[in-house]
């Protein structure tokens, strides 16, 4: 728990990060911040305890925070440097030799393909650019797991799908872990194994994307003539819970055998039926049932 006050940023917030890229999506002030500055050493928990890479943080602290990358939300870079110059500071920081360091920054740089610009003062740098070397230098030192602070905030379209491009690659140039803090559902969709959704700094839930995506998409749209309530009753006979949104009823699809079932329980309550059709619940549904 991480308490302000009376303010609780988070409350009995307890979870296990799986393994692959995982995204904390939230909307803002839902806790994700302050989970990751807190997994980060930089906050410390009011109560409870945190593990990172199998060691308690405060056990430790320095010697994880070597095996750990941050990219910050907020833009707190340099302008006065080069991206080369600051990218090898930032190695030999973290306890690497300026000839390690150097040719870690022109690998890095290279793999976020940024050519001759990475030899150009960063107060020169486009939003885009001013991303990638955040990230960058979240790398720099090979970290085994790297946490990601909305990063595709204030993008163009392009920039925005370049950053995740390179997100997605992470593992191609370090073999990084990636946690991904974001409010964008779809920077999640695209880039994330699983995610997990926070509220008013309390764990919603915990789901495989995939999971999401795939089992929990099959869905039949139905609008009726008549008695609603009636209808949903001969639903309830045949086992099949329906939810009504104000607009349609939703019921989950099973098998084509579901279709006949829906028919027959509108002949049976006299209920006519104007539509049913088979689609998709998006991730964005979930998401939106959780945070609303």
């Amino acid at each position: 728990m991480k308490q302000y006050g009376a303010l609780k940023a988070l409350d009995d917030f307890s979870i296990d990060i799986p393994e692959g890229k995982v995204g904390i999506l939230g909307p803002n002030g839902a806790g994700k911040s302050t989970f990751v500055k807190i997994a980060l050493g930089l906050l410390t928990a009011t109560s409870g305890e945190i593990t990172v890479l199998g060691e308690k943080l405060t056990k430790n602290t320095v010697d994880i925070r070597r095996k750990i990358g941050y990219m910050p939300e907020h833009d707190c870079i340099p302008n006065e440097m080069t991206g080369v110059e600051f990218l090898i500071e930032m190695g030999m920081v973290s306890g690497m030799s300026l000839s390690g360091a150097t040719e870690r920054t022109h690998e890095i740089l290279g793999h976020l393909r940024m050519g001759e610009e990475k030899y150009r003062l960063i107060s020169e740098y486009s939003g885009g650019m001013r991303q990638k070397i955040k990230l960058a230098q979240g790398l720099i030192h090979a970290p085994e797991v790297v946490f990601l602070d909305e990063p595709t905030s204030g993008l163009d379209p392009n920039a925005r799908r370049e950053m995740l491009e390179t997100i997605n690659g992470l593992t191609d140039v370090s073999n990084t872990k990636v946690l991904l803090s974001t409010h964008i559902l779809q920077d999640v969709e695209m880039v994330c194994d699983s995610v997990i959704m926070v509220k008013d700094g309390k764990l919603q839930m915990q789901e495989d994307v995939k999971t999401i995506i795939g089992e929990k998409s099959n869905f039949i749209h139905i609008r009726i003539g008549g008695s609603k309530e009636d209808f949903i009753a001969e639903l309830k006979k045949k086992k099949i819970t329906a939810e009504d949104n104000g607009r349609v009823l939703i019921v989950p699809y099973k098998d084509d055998s579901t279709y006949d079932q829906i028919i027959d329980a509108t002949i049976k309550s006299k209920c006519p039926l104007y539509e049913m059709e088979r689609t998709s619940q998006s991730m964005d549904s979930v998401y939106q049932e959780i945070i609303k």
